[in-house]
């Protein structure tokens, strides 16, 4: 997006670009970002003169954050580092710290980025507008004299290759947008759509995928807590006059595959839609639209469906959520530049797909839009029946889409193993999520941490058992079986991490958002907001290992009463 001003007398065009997960490496962000990242340079013809890179001064700048940096800023090509500076953000987290000792104390991942960048940053405070303005005007001009008066240049093939495609890709997804729009035009004029006075949803999708929320702005209500749960969960309320009951799904893993969930995902899959003997209206699969989604997750997602049988994909509706993330971005255009994975989704659900701002639960037109799909559907296809008889005897390991090099290595992995591993990397997560938390508000958890202790159980030991686990010398006899995997495997495992750390951070952010009071009182407040949003990653990151130790029956009600809402 662009936007024109004058600054000291100076005329400025300025672009802001659509921002991608600090940790995320370029796989997981969204074709459509990336495209819309490298035309931005084409809004200010012939080129920008320079790159305001923005980092966060708050957090800590790991290998993550470079790996990230230095693969998206790759996308313009290697010419792009003469013309970027970095702008730090957030510079109250200095306290009595120079930028240069921070940049010092944060390590050679930050060095590395200031370095390549020639050793020009700048630190900007946000809150005081115009502050360090022309500063950073003198800086620029510095960038453009290094550059010989010369700006980015914009005619280099492979940037002009993703203009073309991007281009094409608008055009593709009004066509999706035109053929939608006129389905649903001729169902309503032949008149065979009538809202039922009362609806059954089913919430399925991966971690942290946005499913409780998505079903709280359904009711409007703060019905599901997300966490360990184990089984699905059911709510109701009235929606526009009518009676909707939704029922939320326990998660599975977005990259690892399907044969590493506990048994309960499945298990409570198959409850939701048939042990009321109410069978749903709707199966609701919840997507984040801020992310990729290839052909593994088609894969995961199609392991996961098929214990429902074929005839799902009649009664499901693709809800995208995170839908605040990218405004001005149509899902149309992330379908289409995503590819065949994304497209053959959302075509084997007839085209059904919703996007939902889950940040904006006043906004009721987008439940009153997804209510007027599934009514759609419902006239299409009526009610969903389950075989369970065909779905119990699909063999989830035997499908086309399993043929892959990867899926058939997996087959081989040891469940215990892996799930330990997944367990381990979010345990690690959450410990430095804990004391980053401690470093940005310089708060004092104690008092909270001594009352945990009195409530909360200790993490569970993992036990072997011989009845169900191999000896430990066939252990690491299988270890080394399948240590040429280990390495693609913990590469899954650490994006897993890596997703699950961002929401939560983002979830920290929000929390803090609604704090910047700064009165002792609400200092207070804060902490214990924080505190417990603290212990509900914690559950988070402590769910896995009771899925490994099979401490508690799968239907039992979680004793702990902090949640973070996915």
């Amino acid at each position: 997006m662009r936007r024109d001003g004058e600054v000291n007398g100076r005329k400025i065009a300025l672009i802001n670009t659509p921002s991608w997960w600090n940790i995320f490496d370029l796989r997981d962000s969204p074709v459509v970002v990336k495209q819309e990242l490298v035309c931005s340079v084409f809004l200010c013809p012939p080129g920008p003169h320079a790159f305001l890179l923005v980092i966060n001064l708050s957090l800590p700048f790991t290998q993550e954050h470079r790996i990230s940096i230095e693969e998206h800023l790759g996308l313009f090509g290697e010419r792009i580092w003469s013309h970027v500076i970095v702008l730090f953000t957030r510079t109250v987290s200095l306290k009595d710290e120079s930028i240069e000792q921070h940049i010092q104390n944060q390590g050679e991942d930050l060095q590395q980025i200031i370095q390549r960048c020639g050793h020009r940053y700048h630190i900007f405070d946000i809150d005081n507008k115009g502050n360090g303005v022309e500063e950073l005007l003198v800086k620029i001009d510095g960038v453009v004299t290094v550059n010989n008066g010369k700006h980015f240049e914009t005619d280099d093939e492979k940037l002009l290759e993703v203009k073309k495609k991007r281009e094409e890709i608008q055009e593709r997804a009004k066509a999706r947008q035109t053929m939608v729009q006129e389905k649903t035009e001729q169902l309503t004029e032949k008149g065979d759509v009538f809202p039922l006075r009362s609806l059954r949803l089913v919430l399925v999708g991966w971690i942290l995928a946005g499913k409780s929320l998505a079903g709280n702005t359904i009711l409007n209500d703060d019905v599901f807590k997300a966490g360990k749960i184990k089984s699905y969960v059911e709510g109701s309320g009235d929606v526009n006059g009518r009676k909707i009951t939704v029922m939320d799904t326990p998660g599975w893993w977005k990259y690892v595959s399907t044969q590493f969930n506990p048994e309960f995902i499945q298990t409570s899959l198959l409850e939701s839609v048939s042990e009321s003997g109410k069978f749903p209206h709707a199966v609701i699969l919840v997507i984040p639209g801020d992310t990729s989604f290839k052909k593994e997750q088609k894969r995961i997602i199609e392991e996961n469906l098929s214990v429902l049988g074929e005839e799902v994909w009649r009664h499901t509706i693709v809800l995208f959520t995170w839908g605040d993330r990218f405004p001005d971005i149509s899902i149309e255009e992330h379908i289409e530049s995503e590819g065949d994975a994304l497209q053959w989704l959302t075509e084997k659900c007839g085209n059904r797909y919703h996007v939902f701002d889950n940040t904006d639960r006043k906004n009721r037109d987008q439940v009153t839009q997804l209510l007027q799909k599934i009514d759609q559907m419902v006239a299409e296809n009526c009610l969903f029946s389950l075989n369970t008889r065909c779905a119990a005897e699909i063999n989830l390991h035997e499908t086309d889409t399993q043929q892959d090099l990867d899926s058939e290595e997996e087959i081989n992995l040891d469940t215990q193993h892996v799930l330990k591993l997944i367990s381990e990397e979010l345990d690690k997560r959450f410990k430095g999520i804990k004391n980053t938390t401690k470093e940005i508000l310089d708060i004092d958890f104690t008092e909270y941490e001594l009352a945990s202790q009195r409530s909360l159980q200790s993490p569970p030991e993992f036990k072997e058992d011989d009845s169900r686990n191999p000896s430990e010398s066939q252990i690491n006899i299988h270890q080394k079986e399948i240590k040429p995997v280990d390495e693609k495997l913990m590469d899954k495992i650490e994006r897993e991490g890596s997703r699950w750390e961002s929401i939560i951070m983002e979830g920290l952010w929000r929390i803090l958002q609604k704090c910047k009071v700064s009165s002792d009182e609400r200092v207070v407040q804060r902490s214990g907001e924080v505190w417990r949003w603290i212990q509900s990653c914690e559950q988070l990151s402590l769910s896995g290992y009771e899925s490994i130790s099979n401490l508690s029956d799968p239907a039992e009600d979680p004793q702990n009463t902090h949640h973070i809402k996915e």
